[in-house]
């Protein structure tokens, strides 16, 4: 029986795999990423790094690297703040902000200090949901991230579909919301396409034996002595 999807071929392997149980990098072949790690014993990973698909985030770009899905990531800093971090896992939405304004109100002032031209670069759309927390939030979860209630978490469809939603964009650094919001020294993450909230990096994460898990990694380092088979596709 023919298929005329490649899902099935390029999604588990059928490409390539390699097999290690040393403290060695695994990096795949030209024009693939590892979209499949089996753990043959329990292993406790130190280079776990999800395909980046924007540049390095942060104050001078807080975009750059939010514009791929995430995955979980193994990186070397543990006190990052999401207001500073790289955006490439499923932790700070396609874009994170701190609000300057104070008060109960629909209209809120973001941080600029980054000097981004919103309206040209588009990180914030109308119809994004947001949502309010800590600033102080960072990539190893201490301390973890707060929603706060003003914004729910969002259902995006169904009889009970909730959520506060950008409205519009009123300048580069101010925009309205569909429902007030009164921050106090919080910042909005904006939930995109393919970048949602609440993830963080894996470091010192030990995968049991017999696990296996999915994603796009261009890199994979594992435990000396604890065997993995890494897989390859497109």
């Amino acid at each position: 029986m023919g298929q005329n999807s490649t899902e099935v071929a390029y999604g588990f392997g059928q490409m390539g795999s390699a097999y290690s149980d040393l403290a060695q990098t695994i990096v795949p072949p030209e024009g693939m990423v590892i979209n499949a790690i089996q753990f043959l014993n329990d292993n406790t990973p130190t280079v776990l790094t999800p395909e980046l698909l924007g540049t390095a985030s942060g104050t001078t770009n807080p975009f750059g690297g939010g514009t791929g899905p995430g995955f979980p990531e193994i990186t070397g800093g543990s006190n990052v703040t999401g207001l500073n971090s790289t955006h490439t896992r499923n932790s700070t939405g396609i874009f994170m902000a701190s609000v300057t304004n104070s008060g109960a109100s629909s209209q809120v002032t973001l941080d600029n200090s980054f000097s981004m031209d919103l309206a040209k670069l588009k990180p914030i759309q109308v119809g994004m949901y947001v949502l309010l927390v800590n600033s102080d939030y960072q990539e190893d979860g201490n301390p973890a991230m707060v929603i706060d209630s003003e914004t729910p978490i969002p259902i995006y469809s169904g009889p009970n579909q909730q959520g506060v939603k950008v409205v519009s964009i009123d300048a580069d650094d101010t925009i309205t919301l569909s429902a007030p919001i009164s921050p106090s020294s919080q910042s909005l993450i904006f939930l995109g396409p393919q970048q949602g909230a609440g993830g963080i990096i894996a470091n010192g994460q030990v995968y049991p034996r017999g696990i296996t898990i999915y994603g796009r990694w261009t890199a994979f380092k594992g435990e000396a002595g604890s065997g993995v088979i890494c897989y390859f596709g497109k």
